[in-house]
């Protein structure tokens, strides 16, 4: 179950949710102000084995420990 970002046309806020790929857009329901209008908002894909550190690797994983 994938997760998406959401946005409540009633109050505003933004959101997150663990939604089924049964569940309608119309199910989903704001832990803000309970409303039924959220809107699923477009996000940016995130990159299996990426890393943030400068000059990294990508693996965490210390020297000499199995992996290569």
């Amino acid at each position: 179950m994938p997760i998406y970002d959401f946005s409540c046309g009633q109050c505003g806020a933004t959101f997150e949710e663990l939604v089924r790929s049964t569940t309608k857009d119309e199910e989903v329901v704001c832990p803000e102000c309970g409303g039924k209008q959220a809107e699923r908002q477009i996000s940016a894909p995130s990159v299996l084995g990426a890393s943030s550190n400068v000059g990294g690797g990508g693996c965490s994983a210390p020297a000499g420990s199995g992996f290569t």
